[in-house]
């Protein structure tokens, strides 16, 4: 086979694959042959990508070690070999034709290619045509990447989320099973105890009034935590639409949820002028709710205060809810935000366990984080961040 010399061929290819309006000649001129051999020759071999041209026949005419490598050939093997040997799909050949001949070149041309051992890896290209000087075509030159470590990841990204999917599906059909059929038992237990303490009051001592007390406020805390867990599962699948919303609008309507709380507390909540942002109104007043509604809960002797303020942080905003609290113990940082993750007992402070977990997910589903500051004693801040969207920045 009569190959085109050296430099000829280099120029050829790295003059098409840069892009460059630079011919051969052109590059010839401007350095010595010497030179631009040893410079062409270093780049071409020292590639971790394969670079490798074919005649019009599609047969290889040269390549480099990284080609060599990548189909697992030797070099003096790998030139002369026809590539529809190399094709994994014969229809990729086809494929790759039809575009190349539409404007001259392929770019990410994803295809398959088989290596001499018979194993298939994942490729993407970039080649151009090589014209002769009456414009006939006489082969193709371009750059060829193994991409299968990353067709594997994909993969695996693929199908992490269809068992993520699954796993939404089936929270929600708990969510459902939860609200519908396990309700009801529990309302039944409930009333039918008061009841019995109604009727046979006069007749029970005071352990039985006890056990029946246990038994009423197991029931209700039954029907409070499913609620919590429905409205957590939820998030996603049931929130609502992303609208314009005035962040003191909806911290107004977390206090007046919280109204008999704060004032049973004496708390005082105060805060800055907040911004407008894109948000489930719902989905951010419960924010709001939960995280005052805890400063309030874990407070110290002194009057609970606590402030809600806003700044700009990396394209959107950071609001944060500070409180003159207990504070949070070092070792609960990894539990803060964890589902039923209780960090003191029943008895010094009522809850589920869930408020600040449907903060996080509600965060996280409106594009931001949520983080927290604290020291025991010394109270705690929330920190929770808003993306600004393009159409608050057009309202602005």
């Amino acid at each position: 086979m009569t190959r085109r010399p050296l430099r000829t061929r280099l120029n050829l290819t790295f003059a098409r694959i840069l892009g460059t309006s630079h011919t051969p000649s052109d590059i010839a001129h401007a350095t010595t042959i010497g030179e631009g051999e040893r410079r062409y020759r270093a780049l071409f071999e020292r590639s971790r990508d394969a670079i490798w041209s074919v005649d019009h026949a599609g047969v290889i005419t040269d390549a480099n070690p990284a080609a060599a490598e990548l189909l697992g050939y030797s070099l003096d093997d790998l030139v002369g070999l026809d590539t529809a040997i190399l094709m994994a799909n014969p229809d990729d050949r086809r494929r790759f034709r039809n575009e190349i001949a539409v404007d001259g070149t392929v770019k990410d041309f994803e295809l398959q290619l088989r290596r001499k051992d018979g194993t298939v890896v994942d490729c993407i290209e970039t080649f151009s045509v090589v014209e002769g000087d009456g414009g006939q075509v006489l082969g193709y030159q371009g750059i060829v990447r193994d991409i299968t470590h990353l067709k594997r990841t994909q993969s695996a990204l693929e199908e992490a989320i269809a068992n993520l999917k699954r796993s939404n599906e089936e929270l929600e059909q708990f969510a459902y099973v939860a609200s519908h059929d396990l309700q009801e038992p529990l309302r039944m237990v409930s009333s039918y105890t008061q009841l019995l303490e109604k009727r046979y009051g006069d007749a029970l001592d005071e352990k039985a009034k006890g056990f029946i007390a246990y038994a009423v406020d197991g029931a209700r805390r039954m029907q409070n935590l499913i609620n919590d867990l429905l409205a957590y599962s939820r998030v996603q699948t049931r929130g609502g639409a992303f609208r314009k919303l005035d962040l003191n609008v909806a911290l107004g309507q977390a206090r007046a949820n919280l109204a008999a709380t704060i004032g049973e507390a004496q708390a005082l909540v105060t805060h800055d002028e907040l911004p407008v942002v894109t948000a489930d109104e719902a989905q951010l007043v419960s924010v709001f709710q939960n995280l005052i509604g805890n400063a309030v809960k874990f407070r110290r002797e002194e009057t609970p205060r606590v402030h809600v303020s806003a700044t700009a942080h990396d394209g959107g905003v950071e609001i944060a809810v500070r409180d003159n609290g207990i504070g949070i113990r070092g070792d609960f940082e990894d539990r803060v935000f964890v589902i039923f993750q209780r960090l003191h007992g029943r008895s010094e402070y009522p809850g589920t366990g869930i408020g600040l977990a449907l903060c996080k997910r509600i965060v996280e589903r409106h594009g931001g984080r949520i983080w927290f500051e604290s020291a025991e004693g010394e109270g705690t801040t929330f920190r929770f961040t808003l993306p600004i969207r393009e159409s608050e920045m057009d309202n602005e």
